[in-house]
Formats: structure tokens, C-alpha cells, sequence
């Protein structure tokens, strides 16, 4: 389905985020607000401690998983390397598969051997779930 935009104005994205005891959700932003694409969304609400986005719909009230849309933007504008995940990556970029695949494809522009045991994201998911 193509889509004019990524947020409709019947739409809103909630965020969940992390804390010590566990989960909890915020929105995104009022309602009635659009995003265009997911560049506009990712520069309005990424945030460093977000485990996913959902698209929610507020007349079917219904939510769509967007986190991979997100963790793909985000990288679009990455200039480090897979050794920097520790150190720069938002949470919902770090457990995504969009990172997994930045990752090979850094690799091999690069020329370097990319091996699914020494990459420290499948680590995290097998530690954290994804």
C-alpha cells in the first residue's frame, strides 16, 4: 500500500520507551499533526531511549509497527562505523533488523569480512530479545 504520508492527521505515533522497572508509552505528538515522511517524523520524535514507534490509528484504533522505518532514516544520516553501536546508538536503531543490514552493507563497501558472530547486535537481541 503506498501511503502520501507517513502520519495522517488521524493518526498519531507512540513511542515506547525504557525505564529500570519496565515499558511504558508516550505520544508522540498532538493530534491532528502530519508527517510527510519519515525523515520529517524521525527529526520531530526520535529519541535515544525509544525501543519502537507505532503508527497509531485513531479511528480503528489499531497500531502498525514503524520502528524499522524509523532505525532506517536514522541511519541514512550515520556517519560512524559497527563498532560505534555501543556508544552512539539509539535503542530502537541498536535491536533493529535496518541495523543488522547497514551493517553488511558498510562491510562490504568497505571490504571488510562481516561476520554475524562478532556483530555485537545479534549479542543484544539474543541477551534482550528483540
Amino acid at each position: 500500500m503506498h501511503r502520501s504520508q507517513f502520519c495522517t492527521a488521524r493518526e498519531t505515533i507512540l513511542t515506547k520507551l525504557t525505564n529500570p522497572k519496565g515499558f511504558y508509552f508516550e505520544e508522540g505528538s498532538f493530534h491532528g499533526a502530519t508527517y510527510a515522511t519519515a525523515e520529517e517524523a524521525v527529526a520531530s520524535l526520535g529519541m535515544e531511549h525509544a525501543a519502537a514507534y507505532l503508527r497509531f490509528d485513531l479511528d480503528t484504533l489499531s497500531a502498525e509497527d514503524v520502528t524499522e522505518e524509523f532505525a532506517a532514516q536514522w541511519l541514512t544520516k550515520f556517519e560512524g562505523t559497527p563498532d560505534d553501536e555501543d556508544r552512539c546508538l539509539p535503542l530502537y536503531v541498536r535491536t533493529s533488523q535496518a541495523w543488522d543490514d547497514w551493517c553488511s552493507d558498510f562491510t562490504v563497501e568497505n571490504g571488510l569480512a562481516f561476520t554475524q558472530r562478532s556483530h555485537g547486535t545479534l549479542n543484544h537481541r539474543q541477551q534482550f530479545g528483540a
